[in-house]
């Protein structure tokens, strides 16, 4: 299929030029199987199925061709291995003469050279500590590039003893990339771009410079050695007798270090990206070294006995294939028809896009976008079709190298996993991409902490095999910064996805040195494998759908695979974060914890706390938790008593101080990224709640999947932080400095504004808890005061202060005379949290864009002061076109994303903005329509007041239903008479039956988005709908069977995305 395109310039909008790749994927999800591009009057096919792979891949009809970017690096590797074109001569030369060099026996026998630079890299982070931030690219490069440097010419270039890279390699990169920027421009637009080429040629020679001394160095001091320099210097060709030439030598040791590290070095960072993302893959990785290394240092033999890390490479490099293509042209001059109906004049590329095919659904079904290493067992994998997994290429043009890449990946990561535990840097961290002609993660960071039993010294003494260290299946606690207090040491261990049990756990620590301890705040996931010793351990987590938060995924699993006979020597407690709404997995992980510690020796030290966000304020809950049951019951085990000044510390600002001074300064936060403000609109008539549109141009590396949600770090309404201004007279820019002698999120490290601190950092329109309120007691001077005030905590403190949402702010300003301490305040406020909303827009329209959907919340107070205003919808509805935003990506459930078979049906039911992830859905089915694909059926249920008021959308939607991307079915609840009668969409569901029940049968996908009233509604639908297809088959229905079905569905057929 043709893409539109441009005069003269053709299709060199449709291709991002720092990720060309993910554009490319787009296109091919767009288009489908095949389409092709233009760029300046160059015609490009490409390819997105197994099929069309495996006709591409006979090399009877087809030949590799050199072309685009490849045919740019010609200008300075010529026709070497990797860029000749079929009917060069010195390709069949040097292919002839270096194959048998990587043969088995001569890579067998380079396993002690690899293993010389990996004990390098495992050194490096066994000496830097679990402090030390690995980047992870970066130090598997330098792997890698050492790596091959030794095996192949016997040439060290010491990166791992240098902070900066080898200069060869900011050449090589360089080189690469301006290659493939050269490839997608005109030759008229050279004379722009003279600074550009001046550097690809002086990186050319660089290179071919470096080279010639590595083998000037060889020819005078001769090494009797069987490596890959030798074999191009002395080798003969078996079939003519013919040497290498000293240029054509050059070109391959060029090829060599650039295709030899840099697709070894991406494939690593890939796979501990998905190791690290998925707890049991890691668990079964790491037992198998465990069981086939055990402690020794690990020997060559062993690489051929790990067939699950085997999988998970091969799985690793399925859904990332470091080269993600390459290009083949039909040899016969009368062209090729693929396909049965496409015709490839000879001479015309074909681009396989192997990040598409790889993802083949009629291959790999319709989890094909998901990491699971056991479909790549040996067994399985056998059974692959031809051609749908070819990430070294393909026949005699494929990989060379493939035998030495995958020997020294297998042995590297067995060397990894068997000294260290790893966790990402940051446990949002969402996979991004960084390009040149190959992939690789971008900004992908690890932490690596020492297993137990295993120190820097030990493990060097092991790599020389000196010493045999006791095996354990656990591993060291990761060090922590060292508190400003003295006290006992207390683990303050979180899971926590949107903050709340983070901020806790932050609340807790900064309790601790009032209390006698001195806490440290980890993830979870920082304390797999081995619970702190010696010290109590606070557990604050939450459940997501039933599953273990990001950062607790990996402890979670550990604790669930313990033998019977493991033992945790831990002083322990517990507390849960939840919603009572979601009944069947309420509390479920933070309940499991606590059995799942008792069970194997753990020593509860309190009852388990929990939180109900159903019930409000969850703050409230936890401070009681903590100041009631948990301080008392572990200050009496460990006997320790308060610490001097401990009541002032915990109720006048917690060891908080603030100074303030006259000058402005802000800092922003670190784990969001700007995105400018493109366009705002109101999407409702007056008279109903207020919905809005805004789209953001979002950064250039960041990427989205249709469904997923957006998180946006807001700012407080202006109103409130001049409220806090006006209470404690400060002027908007009076600067101040913060200090803390426990742990704190606050910026302490530079100065910063009044306004910004209250803008940007602090919650301000939580509820206040009763803590704050003992606090305000406890400044208060005023007997009527503290009367008041200590009332509010002897009744109904639940139906006054958190159903009414009284914040602490509004308490004082309702008792002026109280002189509460500016540190005080600060501290009693949770820290700002961000707010995730589902992107209602797909990347297939705009990769660069994103749009949300939203309600703005701005309703008249329940506390009686003034009115209740959404902290993120205010923020989000002020912004105007221009202004940025800072925004991250968060991936939805893996079921919460369209089927990757266009020929799976798509059934939606919402209401009100829960169309938001529904809108991207049908905007990206619209698109792959327009460019000509087929696809099922999909029918989305919408329900809303009044089709002229806010009916969201409805003119796009309807293009897109005469476009058949959508049926539509509206419920109108103040105006049934325009929808069938029907004023919510169960109504209209009923009525459909027998549709629904026939969509289902063919394989339907069904999402759900809205208020729990929604889902349940929803949900009660299709349970009374799956008894009647049990009756149309003969079957007696039951409220039982039909809640097994329900549950056997559930996240696979049936996702849902709930909002309370």
């Amino acid at each position: 299929m043709y893409v539109q395109r441009w005069p003269l310039v053709g299709n060199i909008t449709d291709v991002d030029a720092e990720v060309p790749i993910a554009s490319l994927q787009n296109l091919a999800k767009t288009y489908g199987e095949v389409f092709s591009l233009t760029l300046f009057g160059k015609k490009r096919i490409f390819i997105s199925s197994q099929k069309l792979m495996e006709e591409i891949c006979d090399e009877k009809r087809f030949g590799k061709l050199v072309s685009a970017a490849l045919g740019e690096l010609r200008n300075g590797i010529h026709d070497g291995l990797f860029t000749a074109q079929n009917d060069e001569e010195n390709w069949g030369l040097a292919h002839r003469i270096l194959v048998p060099a990587f043969g088995p026996l001569n890579i067998t026998g380079m396993f002690d050279d690899m293993k010389d630079i990996a004990s390098q890299l495992v050194l490096k982070w066994a000496r830097y500590g679990a402090d030390y931030v690995i980047p992870t690219t970066d130090d598997f490069t330098r792997l890698t590039l050492d790596t091959l440097a030794l095996c192949a010419m016997n040439y060290r270039f010491n990166s791992f003893y240098s902070e900066e890279m080898h200069p060869f390699i900011s050449s090589m990169v360089s080189f690469l990339k301006l290659g493939g920027d050269r490839s997608r421009r005109a030759a008229f637009m050279a004379p722009f771009y003279r600074a550009d080429d001046a550097q690809f040629f002086s990186d050319i020679e660089y290179m071919r410079t470096l080279s010639q001394e590595i083998i000037d160095k060889r020819i005078q001091h001769p090494e009797d050695t069987k490596d890959l320099l030798n074999a191009m210097l002395y080798g003969k060709d078996p079939r003519t007798g013919k040497s290498l030439s000293q240029g054509t030598i050059i070109d391959n040791l060029i090829t060599f270090l650039i295709a030899g590290h840099e697709t070894s070095s991406g494939a690593l960072s890939f796979l501990f990206y998905y190791l690290v993302k998925n707890p049991e893959a890691y668990r079964k990785a790491r037992a198998e070294v465990d069981e086939v290394v055990g402690t020794e240092s690990i020997q060559v033999h062993a690489l051929q006995k790990l067939p699950y890390i085997t999988a998970c490479l091969r799985e690793t490099l399925r859904l990332q294939p470091t080269a993600p293509a390459f290009s083949t042209t039909p040899l016969s001059p009368q062209g090729e028809v693929i396909g049965g109906k496409y015709f490839v004049e000879h001479g015309q590329p074909i681009a396989a896009l192997l990040s598409q095919i790889h993802l083949d659904p009629a291959v790999y079904g319709s989890d094909a976008e998901e990491f699971k290493p056991e479909r790549m067992l040996d067994e399985t994998f056998k059974q692959l079709p031809p051609g749908a997994w070819k990430p070294f290429g393909n026949g005699a043009r494929g990989c060379i190298g493939f035998p030495f890449a995958w020997q020294e990946i297998m042995m590297v990561t067995a060397m990894l996993l068997q000294y260290f535990d790893f966790a990402p840097q940051d446990q949002s961290y969402n996979l991004q991409i960084k390009s040149t002609l190959t992939i690789k993660p971008k900004d992908f960071f690890m932490r690596a902490t020492l297993r137990e039993g295993w120190t820097a010294t030990k493990i060097e003494r092991s790599l020389s095999g000196s010493i045999r260290t006791p095996a354990s299946t656990k591993s060291q606690p990761a060090a922590t910064s060292k508190p400003k207090t003295e006290g006992l040491p207390l683990s303050v261990l979180y899971g926590s996805n949107s903050g709340t049990c983070e901020a806790f756990a932050q609340t807790l620590a900064a309790d601790a040195g009032a209390k006698g301890f001195n806490a440290t705040v980890q993830t979870l996931d920082s304390a797999k494998q081995s619970l702190p010793p010696g010290q109590p351990v606070v557990i604050i987590t939450a459940s997501y759908e039933g599953e273990p938060c990001d950062n607790a995924a990996h402890f979670y699993d550990w604790l669930q695979n313990l033998n019977d006979g493991e033992r945790i020597e831990s002083d322990y407690a517990v507390f849960g974060c939840g919603h009572s709404d979601w009944s069947k997995t309420f509390h479920k992980i933070p309940n499991s914890i606590d059995a799942l510690l008792e069970q194997h020796g753990g020593s509860r030290m309190c009852a388990r706390g929990s939180a109900d966000a159903a019930k409000g304020d969850m703050m409230s809950a936890f401070q009681t938790w903590e100041d009631d049951i948990f301080w008392p019951a572990v200050q009496k085990k460990y006997g320790v008593s308060d610490a001097d000044g401990a009541s002032e510390a915990v109720g006048l600002g917690q060891g908080l101080t603030i100074s303030v001074t006259s000058q402005r300064a802000s800092r922003l936060r670190a784990d969001v990224s700007e995105a400018k403000v493109v366009e705002t609109r109101l999407l409702t008539a007056p008279g109903v709640p207020e919905k809005r549109h805004i789209e953001l141009q979002l950064p250039s590396e960041m990427t989205y999947r249709a469904g997923d949600y957006l998180a946006i770090l807001p700012l407080n309404p202006t109103e409130t932080v001049h409220r806090v201004l006006s209470r404690f007279s400060l002027a908007w820019d009076a600067l101040l400095q913060i200090d803390s002698k426990s742990n704190t999120t606050l910026p302490t490290e530079h100065p910063i504004s009044a306004f910004d601190l209250f803008s940007a950092y602090l919650e301000l329109s939580q509820p206040a808890t009763k803590r704050s309120i003992s606090m305000l007691i406890e400044a208060s001077k005023e007997p009527q005061t503290k009367q008041t005030l200590q009332n509010l905590l002897e009744t109904d403190f639940d139906a006054q202060i958190t159903q009414r949402r009284v914040s602490l702010l509004t308490l004082l300003e309702r008792h002026p005379t109280i002189d509460l301490p500016l540190s005080a305040f600060v501290a009693s406020q949770m820290s700002m949290r961000v707010r995730q909303y589902s992107i209602s827009s797909s990347p297939l329209a705009d990769p660069r864009r994103a749009t949300l959907t939203y309600a703005v919340l701005d309703a008249e107070a329940l506390s009686g002061h003034g009115r209740h205003v959404g902290v993120a919808s205010w923020y989000l509805s002020h912004l105007k076109p221009g202004d940025i935003v800072h925004v991250a990506v968060k991936a939805s459930h893996q079921a919460f994303h369209l089927p990757v078979d266009s020929g799976v049906p798509v059934l939606m039911f919402c209401a009100g903005t829960g169309l938001a992830p529904f809108r991207s859905f049908v905007q990206e089915r619209a698109a792959q329509i327009g460019a000509g694909r087929k696809l099922a059926p999909a029918h989305l249920y919408y329900g809303c007041r009044h089709p002229d008021r806010d009916s969201l959308y409805a003119d796009e939607l309807a293009r897109w239903e005469k476009m058949e991307a959508v049926t539509l079915h509206y419920a109108y609840s103040q105006a049934p008479e325009r929808s069938h009668g029907y004023k919510h969409i169960d109504e209209a569901m009923r009525a459909d039956g027998q549709l629904l029940l026939d969509l289902w049968d063919a394989d339907a996908r069904v999402f759900v988005c809205g208020s729990r009233d929604v889902g349940d509604s929803v949900k009660n639908v299709c349970m009374d709908l799956a008894k009647d297809w049990a009756r149309q088959r003969g079957k007696e229905p039951s409220d039982e069977r039909a809640n097994e079905w329900f549950d056997s569905v559930r996240n696979e057929r049936f996702s849902t995305d709930v909002f309370a």
